[in-house]
């Protein structure tokens, strides 16, 4: 039975795209024993790869390094190729080196020396590779000086020679795991150049490399790879062109990575009758992907991710590689070096150096630099997840806990900063205001939407984040699928802890986000049963805000006479309660829905009595805004816009923009009524300037489309069109439900004169 050296030995060759498969041996000529002179190995390059698919970019950056133009005479241009484990790195080096030499560049030739860096037991040393290099050069064995430092002499003295009688070389250097082994390679002639490939970012203070990264390829490129392959062994293999969205999901279960979808490819290529959709589906497996992706018997051509990986991960010191299997445990796709600390139990200044340590070994990424966020390749994530289940002495659910318990605790931290949660708690300290709140979760929505989504999460601890968090989907970020989602998971908290009074709470969550997603009779249904739940529970200022959504979902659903019902019953409510603020918001509900029904003097009574009642200027200042409506309903717009002008004041001197924001493009449509279309814009650019600043973009949206309205009407097109082209591109972010229609109102927009 093989052991787990000898495994990653047969399973590993070269794990680039385009492997070049080694023998053991150096690929250079041994010097010669008897007379004569030496032979020299100075075109010793494999040949290039067939296909280099999704390349050209890089391709043309790596040949720029190696250009006779390149470096302007200074010290020798050493270009490092470094990325994940079967990215490609030899088969780009390969292809740039033979394309150097087509260009003419390095007529004294070309030294290929593959240093198998990651093998155990079997990488060549700084010494051993400047030794073979020696006798490519056509040293012979006797005139091969005896100590390492002598040997490098002789090697830069022998390069220098052949810059002198033939011109620049090329060295090649492929699969390096550390500057120390090529470091003694590099020539003293600025003529020459110095290729590297290695997993690691090569660069210390003694071997300044230039880095040239390389990552996967794209979506589209992926597949070509695959169908390229396919083409090229059976040229009547039509499978790539029969199932386009099989071969998609293959790239993309492979993680666009060169060598995983040369795997994949070759299984295909083994079994021409299989279709790729069934290949896509063993894929789509998480479990088993590592083990689908795998080619050949264990023999020596045999290639598994897995086993390149592996090769990777041995030579991790032991708290960078338990950090590297722990970071799977976080849920979404990035994690934070705060919140890497935090799992692993670790300072966040030694966590931030384990990460760059994965970093430098290409395990992982930070994305973008200097944002202190991380993010792994997905198969790598598989292959670290799969140690982490595999190692008895890692507790990876106290890690779990203690990851889980610091998103929840932030994350109700930042939700208290949020108008429109209200609970009894103060703002916490953790951030100082709004914008860095919603900062924080815009980084983490993914991590905690996917946390609440995991059927282990604990109830409690959705039910202590949930509302929160379902506030600042649906209300400051229209995640409306992620919102669902949470309001679901919130629903099942309540129930499994027998909480009657969470669950009603849960369902009126539930219901506005049915109510965004224009699921009206679901909404209303559950937000009658959330006034149900509350009167049993004789909470009356609980029913009262019940009843309250209840007449906004009644309201948009157009049942209009249901909706003043529900709307006074909250009155009463609120009205015996003493509930001052609640009051005046159903008051407003109520005067908007009185205006619906064609009813404006009634509405303008509702809108005033409110506007009497509010003694907090944030309530006066939406109060103004119900006035406005009505006003301009009535056809009465100066009116309308004097009191949008003392909304604006108020929001203005208590300090709050995004009020601010929202009275802007309120009051850019009225001055757009009466013709006063530069005011109109200005406005509208103010209030565009306040919400991206805060991060609104759904209210950005909102001013975007009035803006291209004004504009439109101003017949100034082209602006028009720039700024409604911009207003769909927010909404297609959100994937929200009105992106088809806004790209059919630009469409329409495009064809008029």
């Amino acid at each position: 039975m093989e052991n787990g050296e000898d495994r990653v030995r047969n399973e590993v060759s070269g794990s680039e795209a385009g492997n070049v498969f080694q023998a053991g041996t150096m690929h250079v000529a041994l010097g010669a024993v008897g007379g004569g002179p030496a032979p020299t190995a100075l075109a010793s390059l494999p040949a290039p790869p067939v296909d280099l698919v999704g390349r050209g970019e890089v391709s043309e950056a790596l040949l720029a390094l190696l250009a006779p133009s390149a470096g302007d005479g200074g010290p020798v241009l050493v270009s490092a190729v470094a990325g994940l484990a079967g990215v490609g790195k030899t088969a780009l080096a390969l292809h740039a080196a033979h394309e150097a030499v087509r260009r003419g560049w390095f007529p004294g030739g070309v030294l290929y020396v593959p240093l198998r860096g990651y093998r155990p037991g079997a990488a060549v040393s700084g010494e051993q590779a400047v030794g073979a290099l020696l006798r490519a050069l056509g040293v012979r064995d006797h005139d091969v000086p005896p100590t390492a430092e002598e040997q490098t002499g002789l090697y830069r003295s022998t390069m220098a020679r052949r810059a002198a009688e033939a011109g620049a070389v090329l060295v090649l250097a492929d699969d390096a795991s550390a500057a120390e082994q090529v470091a003694p390679l590099v020539p003293a002639d600025s003529c020459h150049r110095l290729l590297v490939t290695s997993r690691d970012s090569l660069h210390s203070p003694g071997f300044p490399a230039r880095l040239v990264p390389l990552g996967v390829l794209g979506a589209v490129e992926a597949g070509q790879l695959v169908a390229t392959a396919l083409r090229r062994a059976r040229p009547e293999d039509g499978r790539a062109e029969a199932e386009p969205e099989a071969l998609a999901a293959i790239a993309e279960h492979c993680g666009y990575l060169p060598l995983a979808l040369q795997i994949a490819a070759a299984l295909l290529v083994d079994d021409p009758g299989l279709p790729l959709a069934d290949l896509a589906e063993e894929l789509a497996d998480t479990g088993g992907r590592l083990d689908a992706l795998r080619h050949g018997d264990g023999g020596g051509m045999s290639l598994a991710v897995a086993g390149a990986f592996e090769l990777s991960y041995r030579r991790l010191g032991a708290e960078t590689a338990r950090l590297l299997r722990l970071t799977t445990v976080n849920p979404g796709p990035d994690v934070s070096t705060e919140a890497v600390a935090i799992l692993a139990g670790l300072g966040k200044p030694a966590a931030r150096r384990h990460l760059a340590a994965l970093a430098r070994a290409n395990l992982l990424a930070e994305q973008p630099v200097g944002s202190g966020r991380w993010r792994t390749h997905d198969l790598v994530r598989l292959y670290a997840a799969r140690l982490l289940e595999q190692d008895g002495e890692e507790d990876h659910e106290a890690a779990w806990s203690r990851l889980w318990d610091h998103y929840v605790e932030t994350a109700r931290a930042a939700a208290l900063h949020l108008p429109g949660f209200i609970n009894g708690e103060r703002r916490h300290s953790r951030f100082p205001d709004q914008t860095t709140a919603l900062t924080w979760l815009d980084a983490e929505r993914a991590n905690l939407t996917t946390g609440i989504g995991l059927p282990e999460t604990d109830a409690r601890s959705i039910l202590r984040v949930g509302f929160g968090l379902g506030t600042y989907l649906l209300h400051h970020r229209h995640h409306h699928k992620d919102a669902l989602l949470v309001a679901a998971r919130t629903l099942e908290a309540a129930a499994t802890t027998h909480d009657s009074h969470s669950a009603a709470a849960a369902l009126t969550s539930y219901a506005s986000v049915l109510r965004k997603m224009e699921m009206l009779e679901a909404a209303i249904e559950a937000d009658q049963k959330s006034v149900e739940v509350f009167r049993m529970l004789k909470d009356p200022s609980s029913e009262s805000q019940a009843l309250l959504h209840l007449g906004i979902s009644l309201a948009e659903a157009q049942r209009f006479e249901e909706a003043v019902e529900a709307y006074t019953q909250a009155l009463t409510i609120h009205r015996a309660c003493g509930d001052r603020r609640n009051e005046i918001l159903t008051m407003l509900g109520l005067a908007i829905v009185q205006a619906k029904m064609g009813r404006h003097d009634h509405a303008m009574t509702t809108h005033t009595e409110a506007l009497a009642l509010s003694e907090d200027p944030r309530m006066e200042a939406i109060a103004l805004i119900g006035i406005s409506r009505a006003l301009q309903d009535a056809g009465r717009f100066d009116e309308a816009i004097t009191a949008l002008l003392r909304a604006h004041a108020l929001h203005v001197e208590l300090g709050d923009q995004y009020g601010e924001a929202v009275v802007l493009v309120t009051l850019a449509t009225a001055l757009d009524r009466v013709g006063r279309y530069e005011e109109a814009v200005r406005a509208c650019t103010e209030a565009l300037s306040l919400h991206r600043a805060m991060g609104n973009r759904h209210e950005e949206v909102i001013a975007l489309g009035t803006l291209g309205a004004v504009l439109h009407t101003m017949g100034r097109k082209e602006e028009a069109i720039a700024t409604f082209t911009q207003a769909v591109a927010v909404y297609e972010e959100f994937d929200h439900p009105d992106a088809d229609s806004a790209r059919e109102g630009l469409a329409k927009l495009w064809q008029t004169e």
